[in-house]
């Protein structure tokens, strides 16, 4: 017997399992309103994944993508919540819409108010085109500079900063009508894995924990925050327990951590999505998938993000056979239809309409005031880290000609990439060489050649996943550090377009910046600082102190956090720049 109230009780068994369960847009980009229809009727899933790639071909960008997401609401017997990886604003997934500097850039401006408009303006954009849930805030905390995975999709390292900076975006995204998710519970940026590739772990005792992460998410509960995403991150002092091979025990698999921590401890009653499940931080056990979905699903999960073409199968055998209760399914279903009632979507059973609450509006595209924001946030953001030779500002009457050498994984397009700071450097007036990555003695053999510039521009693309799992320079990136330090007639100017843990590798830098993001905005504002047009306003959202030794005698560097077996004592550890 169910124990939904009216609408809610109505669904049927296959209903409510839909309701847990969020799809790929690229399941159903091919198929045509008759399509949608039949598929709805077979597999009722309660919420899609989107971004512009799942109809890449359609020409119109935005306008296609919010087409096909009316056909869906129309096709589903109930109204469907929207969600993508909104992280850096509506341009970060849907084509066309105005994409922010990343949240390590907001993380540098400190500021509350700038906060909660790139919540209000990721959601006026994406609303306008049919979406009503992001995947976002990441409200992980950069506490290992070697982790692949949080670096600058983060607010930064600081408790303080990231949990009221988080609890605003949260606000400006809500209060428009875009549900926020706080992710990845119970925390990543701890270890130097990436959890796409196996278990995370976050390694931090219980008081640590709660001092740091635990701060972060009681803000973001206290904002009203609709959903958490519950990652493939393991937390040692709460659970214990391990698979197959030894392997600890996920978030998304463990009951301890989002039961009797994130529910009954901290008080959470709102939506718990998973993150991918089919990464192997999820997969990489020897359990049968199955075997892992049901035991996720037992453990809190309440929307399974990307489950397989299987999943209704496999949670019908479920429930037939006692693994899972209907009440627990009834626990997710009404948790999930309170958000979309919260999201404005009609829940009654009927065919799915927009809600007249929140009309498509007639601007749809790029709005010109999100646009003026991003370049806001871009130029607040960049950080003057070193400039002992007292190169910048750049006088820009002498300096007439400039080489800009950029180091990146993806040489593909890099000119095109680069476009927006190359123009503003042409509408100064300054003959501009461009080159990528190259061999270390490139330059040299310039010099020897006769040719001098007035300075060297050296931007480093350090962009998540870009080189998996890593954010350090390798390869033709790391060629770079040796092509600069030959040089004799110029000084580099180092920029770091992304990561701000360059500057570890780049110790002997004399001019360094850290952009803390990379794109439009942040190009054309680099060329405005580095003219003196614009103040370096930005204020580190992470702890820098590099140098070559230290009063100890061991390492400059920060540690690198080692992840302990699941059965070994978690040691005190200290973490360099942490508040206490």
């Amino acid at each position: 017997m169910s124990t939904l109230p009216a609408p809610f009780g109505a669904l049927t068994v296959r209903e409510k399992i839909g309701q847990t369960c969020q799809i790929h847009g690229k399941e159903i980009g091919g198929l045509d309103p008759r399509g949608l229809a039949d598929y709805f009727a077979r597999r009722p899933v309660g919420s899609l994944f989107l971004g512009s790639e799942v109809i890449g071909s359609a020409s119109g960008g935005h306008e296609a993508l919010r087409a096909f997401i009316g056909e869906c609401q129309t096709a589903s017997r109930l109204s469907l919540s929207i969600a993508g990886d909104l992280e850096n604003g509506a341009g970060g997934a849907i084509r066309g819409l105005t994409t922010f500097p990343h949240l390590l850039a907001l993380g540098a401006l400190d500021d509350p108010r700038a906060a909660y408009e790139y919540g209000r303006w990721t959601a006026v954009e994406a609303c306008r085109i049919g979406f009503n849930w992001t995947f976002g805030p990441v409200v992980d905390l950069c506490l290992n500079w070697l982790n692949p995975v949080v670096n600058i999709r983060s607010l930064g390292q600081f408790p303080e900063r990231v949990a009221e900076l988080a609890a605003a975006l949260i606000r400006g995204c809500q209060e428009h009508g875009l549900s926020a998710t706080a992710k990845h519970f119970p925390g990543d940026g701890v270890d130097f894995r990436d959890q796409h590739l196996c278990v995370s772990v976050n390694a931090l005792s219980r008081e640590e924990w709660r001092r740091t992460f635990g701060q972060v998410y009681e803000s973001c509960f206290a904002s009203g925050v609709h959903a958490v995403m519950a990652g493939h991150v393991a937390l040692p002092w709460l659970d214990r327990a391990a698979g197959t091979g030894g392997t600890p025990l996920p978030a998304t698999t463990s009951r301890p951590i989002l039961h009797r921590l994130l529910r009954e401890e901290m008080g959470y009653d709102g939506v718990v999505v998973s993150d991918a499940l089919i990464m192997a931080g999820f997969r990489g056990r020897a359990e049968a998938r199955e075997d892992l979905i049901v035991e996720a699903f037992n453990a809190g999960i309440d929307v399974m993000l990307w489950p397989g073409a299987d999943y209704f199968e496999i949670m019908e055998r479920a429930l037939e056979r006692g693994r899972i209760s209907e009440q627990r399914l009834d626990q997710s279903v009404e948790r999930i239809l309170t958000m979309k009632a919260r999201q404005g979507l009609d829940v009654r059973l009927s065919p799915a309409t927009v809600p007249a609450a929140r009309p498509v509006a007639l601007l749809s595209g790029p709005d010109p005031a999100a646009a003026k924001f991003s370049e806001a946030v871009a130029e607040r953001s960049l950080t003057l880290v070193e400039n002992r030779r007292g190169l910048l500002p750049l006088d820009p009457h002498r300096t007439r000609r400039l080489q800009v050498l950029l180091a990146t994984p993806v040489e593909t397009n890099a000119e095109k990439r680069l476009e927006p700071l190359l123009q503003s450097l042409r509408e100064r007036g300054i003959e501009t060489a461009f080159q990528v990555n190259g061999n270390c003695l490139d330059l040299r053999h310039k010099e020897e050649a006769g040719e001098r510039f007035d300075a060297l521009l050296v931007l480093f693309e350090l962009g998540i996943h870009g080189l998996k799992n890593t954010m350090r320079p390798t390869g033709a990136m790391a060629e770079v550090l040796w092509t600069v330090q030959g040089l004799e007639t110029v000084q580099p100017i180092i920029v770091s377009c992304g990561s701000p843990y360059l500057l570890y590798d780049t110790p002997w830098a004399e001019t360094y910046i850290n952009a803390h993001s990379y794109g439009p905005s942040t190009y054309r504002a680099i060329v405005r600082a580095l003219f003196g047009e614009i103040p370096f306003a930005g204020v580190s959202p992470v702890d820098l102190q590099v140098s070559w030794t230290s009063s100890d005698g061991r390492s400059p560097l920060p540690p690198a956090i080692p992840a302990p077996s699941p059965q070994a004592a978690v040691p005190g550890i200290e973490l360099a720049g942490l508040p206490r």
